[in-house]
């Protein structure tokens, strides 16, 4: 049966840090999780003071880069320039104490510590002026760098530009100002998705589908990732049918559940589905539940849930899943930090690759290289795409959009 413990406004937590990349703005949360222990306290007491050994002193620099531009590819060894005269610490404004966002902690500790860094964090517990009175007591205690995702842009946003300002880097999961940013391209993505899809249907359904895609469009950057699977499943010729693409009354399983019902009783010889994991998911419970489920289907999900490489390690109707390697980033957040404090060069936008799991085989490959974040580092091209260049003495340059 499908998960129905989420009603339309309810998300877990790989839901929600998926919609941050996908949204380039903050969200706002209110579920309480369970605290647990960080390095720092964070307990924003605001005790420590501007004037604080080892706080930094603001420079004007502007307004940054406010439109977008196109980014030549980054290149590792570029020379150094100045080295900022600023604390040699790490901070991660962490915004829960979910098993995912402590795999990052743990890889941004992993990459300060064998880089000689000191790590502090804390855990807002989905409290945006909690998560902001915690960053207020990073910048007053000094940091060379910190580490971001989006609760509340517009009011995480001034302290960003702060830290920038004192010549910390600011790496943050799509919202700006920064001057590093993990992204998804959007169509890329779903073109991966849909290209997969159409090489399945060539290959194992003689180039015919009843083929079902569920859009989240009421996110208007994912109408990027829409097309992108469409144009992908067109490449496996006429003979493909979209006979439904709808979005699902709700981002849960449940809300895939219902739609694929609906969808089942006009169109009963459904074999490719399509969409995020939460959907797909929720689709394929609806399938099972009539009888309609086949191991030659295919379907497919995004974000690499759990549950779904689990359906995927069965070898049954479930396919495949893309994934983002979210742990390899706080990992390079690590990396990247330390080579700013150097003087070093760092991208300026680091963009997400889906990672195709499509077999036990490349799922136990994905979750090992996340458990060895170290080893998996020298080959992250596999993982990302990194654009643009920014040193300390360059930070006027930082990038003022969602990227």
């Amino acid at each position: 049966m499908p998960d129905t413990s989420k009603g339309l406004g309810q998300f877990n937590r790989r839901d929600l840090l998926r919609l941050s990349v996908i949204t380039g703005a903050g969200i706002a949360v209110g579920a309480p999780l369970l605290s647990a222990c960080s390095v720092d306290s964070g307990t924003g007491s605001g005790t420590e003071q501007s004037s604080a050994p080892g706080a930094a002193t603001q420079k004007a620099i502007g307004n940054g880069l406010t439109e977008k531009k196109e980014l030549a590819p980054f290149q590792f060894g570029g020379p150094a320039g100045e080295k900022p005269d600023i604390p040699q610490r790490i901070a991660w404004a962490n915004t829960s104490d979910a098993e995912f966002f402590l795999q990052i902690t743990q890889s941004i500790q992993l990459a300060a510590t064998a880089r000689g860094l000191e790590f502090v964090t804390a855990i807002a517990n989905d409290d945006s002026a909690k998560n902001v009175e915690q960053i207020e007591t990073f910048l007053q205690r000094g940091i060379g760098a910190l580490c971001i995702q989006p609760l509340d842009a517009n009011a995480q946003a001034p302290l960003m530009k702060r830290a920038i300002e004192a010549g910390a880097a600011v790496m943050s999961l799509v919202t700006p100002p920064s001057t590093s940013q993990a992204v998804a391209d959007q169509y890329k993505v779903g073109n991966t998705q849909g290209l997969a899809a159409a090489k399945y249907i060539t290959e194992k359904l003689g180039g015919k589908a009843n083929a079902v895609y569920f859009n989240i469009d009421t996110i208007e950057v994912l109408k990027a990732r829409h097309q992108g699977v469409l144009d992908g499943l067109k490449t496996a010729g006429p003979d493909v049918k979209i006979i439904a693409d709808v979005q699902p009354p709700a981002l849960t399983q449940d809300g895939g559940f219902k739609a694929m019902n609906t969808i089942l009783q006009a169109h009963p010889d459904v074999n490719v589905v399509v969409g995020g994991d939460t959907h797909c998911l929720g689709a394929l419970s609806a399938l099972q539940a009539a009888g309609k489920d086949r191991p030659d289907m295919y379907l497919s999900g995004i974000d690499g849930d759990e549950q779904a490489l689990a359906e995927i390690r069965k070898g049954g109707a479930y396919k495949a899943s893309f994934a983002f390697a979210y742990p390899l980033m706080g990992y390079a957040w690590g990396q990247f930090a330390a080579d700013w404090l150097e003087g070093k060069p760092i991208p300026q936008v680091m963009q997400f690759n889906a990672i195709e799991l499509n077999s036990a085989e490349t799922i136990d490959k994905y979750q090992a290289d996340m458990k060895a974040v170290a080893e998996t580092w020298k080959n992250a091209g596999t993982y990302f795409t990194l654009l643009g260049s920014i040193r300390y003495q360059e930070r006027d340059q930082f990038i003022n959009y969602a990227a």
